[in-house]
């Protein structure tokens, strides 16, 4: 079947939801709760209702990529979330890249074998469960591009004069088909800065892995990524950069954390905040600066805030 790889998000999501499903992140959530509470008060201003559900588990997919199971563990996983959202007439919208790639993959796999998708739908049998396919996987950054007009008209609080770059990640440019930009040379992220007030800035590394996430701990040896991370955060403070947004809480983890080791280890001071873009969507939109979690972050954000004439955390 030939797919386009790059479409217009008029195309991608065809009509403005008037309710999504959420699908929670675990790394997000428990690393950065701000990044969840920010995306339900920026639809909340939007009119957008937010749907969750309890019974939502792990994507799996990290466990899955490190060989930690066999795959028919995360197929069956898989299978149970999307069932959970079917069964509410939604479509799925995670804010995380790897629920984003490992959601996509895994289900495409089940469509594409009825084998491997009546194995997963006889084990999620037995608690009520069912997968047909119906639900949609959307990450909430296409969303926000989708409502770029809508969000510009709600902008209360510019972030003139900052200056804000940003990293993608891998799991939602390395897509085989049906993304909203280039791979390469994405710039959906800065037209959103822009409307937004503040100023994008492009960097040597911009496009580079943050080379971590949760498989530094069962794959990447330390003496190989912190070199890696520290080429490029280095290339984004030689370019001015004061702010650097993420759509992935594994890079968040990756470019906020690993900050006090790089310069520990003889890899420079960076001191450069990092945030997901929907934080920094909310806080363009008003949302209040103790809603959005920013305490929880390693590199804090006092000269960010203070730039913007709020008081730091």
């Amino acid at each position: 079947m030939n797919k386009a790889r790059v479409i217009p998000v008029e195309k991608r999501i065809p009509e403005i939801p008037e309710k999504i499903f959420l699908f929670r992140s675990c790394t997000g959530s428990l690393e950065y709760p701000g990044t969840e509470n920010a995306i339900k008060e920026i639809m909340k201003i939007l009119g957008i209702e937010v749907v969750m559900d309890p019974d939502q588990t792990c994507c799996s997919g990290y466990l899955l990529t490190c060989s930690g199971y066999l795959p028919e563990v995360s197929l069956a996983a898989t299978a149970r979330n999307l069932a959970l959202v079917e069964a509410k007439g939604l479509d799925t919208y995670v804010f995380c890249n790897g629920c984003f790639g490992y959601n996509k993959e895994l289900s495409h796999i089940l469509l594409h074998n009825p084998d491997y998708l009546k194995m997963a739908n006889d084990l999620i049998g037995r608690w009520g469960y069912e997968y047909k396919g119906r639900t949609n996987i959307f990450h909430v950054q296409e969303l926000y591009y989708r409502l770029k007009d809508r969000i510009a008209s709600k902008v209360v609080r510019p972030l003139n004069g900052l200056r804000v770059a940003a990293h993608y990640g891998c799991h939602y440019l390395a897509q085989q088909y049906g993304i909203l930009d280039d791979g390469d040379l994405p710039t959906f992220h800065e037209e959103l800065f822009e409307i937004l007030g503040a100023t994008p800035v492009t960097y040597k590394e911009g496009r580079t892995c943050c080379g971590y996430s949760v498989g530094r701990g069962f794959t990447h040896r330390e003496e190989v990524v912190q070199p890696h991370l520290g080429k490029k955060l280095r290339s984004a403070k030689e370019a001015g950069v004061e702010l650097i947004t993420t759509v992935c809480p594994g890079c968040n983890v990756a470019l906020d954390r690993e900050q006090p080791n790089l310069a520990r280890n003889g890899h420079g001071e960076i001191n450069i905040p990092v945030i997901d873009l929907g934080q920094l969507i909310a806080l363009a939109l008003g949302v209040p600066v103790e809603k959005l979690g920013f305490k929880a972050n390693t590199v804090p954000l006092n000269g960010v805030l203070e730039k913007l004439g709020l008081k730091g955390v």
